[in-house]
């Protein structure tokens, strides 16, 4: 319904353009709607990729809620995924929220994905020859 009140709307003010403005062609507002239509693009291009990041992690399922990631050198579990950010609870206590955008572009790294993690830890062992 909205969709054909919009075009409606378009078109009749279009007609009434060309004829309120006889040097106006049709192909010059054809060509004006053109471009502003690649204005508006430009202009929504961040919040359409942060609504649009969301369903694409859903089908690609990087990660579930509770999993422990690492994104932009934030780590933590996951807490909320919506359609405009992700919600991540730290070691710390603290809640980071990252938008999709920037979670679905950049490396994540899965912490939980496997059943076994390897953990490096520095041992420092002292030798003492003489000891009583």
């Amino acid at each position: 319904m909205q969709t054909s009140y919009a075009l409606t709307w378009v078109i009749g003010s279009s007609l009434a353009c060309v004829i309120a403005f006889p040097a106006l062609r049709p192909g010059d507002i054809i060509g004006l709607l053109g471009l502003g239509s690649v204005a508006v693009s430009f202009a929504f291009q961040d919040i359409f990729n942060n609504f649009l990041a969301p369903i694409l992690m859903l089908l690609h399922e990087r990660f579930q809620l509770g999993d422990q990631i690492v994104v932009e050198g934030f780590e933590g579990t996951v807490e909320e995924i919506s359609m405009r950010s992700t919600q991540i609870l730290t070691d710390r206590g603290k809640r980071v929220i990252v938008p999709n955008a920037i979670v679905f572009t950049n490396s994540v790294r899965v912490l939980t994905a496997m059943p076994h993690r390897r953990t490096d830890l520095p041992l420092i062992l002292d030798y003492y020859p003489n000891l009583p």
